[in-house]
């Protein structure tokens, strides 16, 4: 039709998700608790804070440590009235902004980073991040060790992201990946809050290991005071809400609900 707009893409569609991979291995939330990637205790937290619409980075150093794995993942916990929203890669013009509102959209970007023309880099990666201290939530992946690291590659040359439009994530979760008797093995390293202070932005760890193979330690009352603190929550609602997530993603996992369908709609159920 002359002058109709060519849209080759959906934004409801995923694109170019799962990077140098033809086809994802996506699993279940359920499962990465069963592989000891994370806990109850800590995915519950998690669904939670994306319930709210928290923003997030995966990051982790080597490729194939199971970044999007996690991300894909937690998008089971997004609630109902946020539509993902999949970002383009080098080719988004972010014409989403003219269509959608931060109430109405989640934005999901494959990864930040230059190795490939679907993941988002340059101009792009400041865009979206104006775009999320506007109040769009934000998942990503990126390849970094820490969320200290996550924010001095945003805010450096060349993506010059302003420290402010960075703080708007709220948690950046590490993964590491290593060798265990012949297997790989994947865990979640580390979970941090990122909160931009008077004084700069501060970072504070809710949830680390050791070493790879070590317990990932979380404190509930923490937990907590950040759900109360960062979401409007009442403490004791959220100490209850906690407990309830985790007590039934425990059973989940006790029952043997894995598969990924049945996980969804295990979770949708709950709601």
């Amino acid at each position: 039709m002359p002058g109709a707009r060519y849209q080759p893409w959906s934004y409801a569609e995923p694109f170019g998700w799962w990077g140098f991979s033809s086809e994802g291995q996506g699993r279940s939330i359920i499962e990465l608790i069963r592989a000891d990637v994370l806990t109850a205790r800590v995915a519950a937290f998690l669904w939670l804070a994306l319930e709210h619409r928290a923003s997030l980075v995966v990051a982790a150093e080597p490729h194939g440590a199971g970044k999007t794995t996690l991300l894909t993942a937690l998008l089971d916990f997004l609630p109902a009235g946020a539509a993902p929203t999949y970002l383009r890669g080098w080719y988004e013009r972010f014409e989403f902004l003219n269509s959608t509102t931060p109430e109405s959209a989640y934005l999901l970007c494959n990864e930040i980073s230059q190795h490939l023309p679907t993941y988002l880099w340059g101009r792009g990666v400041r865009r979206v991040f104006e775009a999320a201290r506007q109040g769009y939530g934000l998942a990503t992946t990126m390849h970094a060790s820490s969320a200290a690291e996550v924010l001095a590659l945003l805010t450096a040359y060349p993506l010059e992201v302003p420290v402010e439009d960075a703080a708007a994530i709220d948690f950046v979760l590490t993964v590491g990946v290593g060798q265990w008797r012949g297997e790989v093995v994947r865990r979640l390293l580390r979970l941090e809050q990122v909160r931009l202070t008077p004084d700069g932005v501060l970072i504070e760890p809710l949830a680390e290991r050791d070493v790879l193979l070590s317990a990932l330690e979380s404190r509930p009352g923490q937990l907590v005071g950040v759900l109360s603190g960062r979401f409007g929550l009442e403490a004791e609602e959220a100490a209850a809400e906690l407990a309830r997530r985790e007590q039934f993603l425990a059973r989940l996992v006790a029952q043997g609900v894995t598969a990924p369908d049945a996980v969804r709609a295990a979770i949708q159920a709950f709601r």
